[in-house]
């Protein structure tokens, strides 16, 4: 909905404030009396889009839509590109995974190693396996030509185009 005459969008937010502290909301995540709604307060959210420089020179942005996943999916991304140098299309497509605290498990996309799995389960995680984290898109900038390079995720069928 856009405010006639101003310009601006509205969206829903309300939904980032909790209604009954102590309760899990539909993510699982718990919340406080802290972000009970209430004049004046700001709304608990994760939204995230994320712009990276090196040098003063843009390197990638990119963000994600999915209420408490937003910050792992972006983080993942990150990581998959800057340091394990993953061209910006494998660094989205590769396999994410999810913790927040509450409820206390690790959620995994399929494409981790079985060893992994393994291995995180004999350390006491409880792991669970589940499609699609996040769906993240990005545009990171070839250091050698400048060129931009689009990457939209295929866990729903995103696409990137320019022009």
């Amino acid at each position: 909905m856009t405010v006639a005459g101003l310009g601006f969008l509205m969206n829903n937010e309300m939904d980032d404030f909790t209604v009954k502290p102590g309760v899990p909301n539909a993510y699982g995540l718990l919340q406080s009396e802290a972000n009970t709604i209430a004049p004046g307060k700001t709304p608990l959210s994760a939204m995230t889009p994320t712009v990276v420089t090196k040098d003063g020179k843009l390197v990638l942005v990119l963000g994600s839509p999915g209420g408490p996943t937003i910050i792992n999916t972006v983080m993942n991304t990150i990581l998959n590109f800057l340091e394990f140098k993953l061209n910006v299309q494998q660094a989205v497509d590769a396999p994410r995974f999810h913790h927040q605290w509450m409820p206390d498990k690790l959620v995994m996309e399929p494409g981790f190693s079985p060893d992994t799995l393994e291995l995180l389960r004999a350390r006491g995680h409880q792991v669970e396996i589940r499609n699609g984290i996040g769906d993240c898109h990005a545009i990171a900038v070839d250091s050698r030509t400048g060129e931009w390079l689009g990457a939209a995720d295929p866990r729903l069928g995103g696409k990137a185009v320019g022009y």
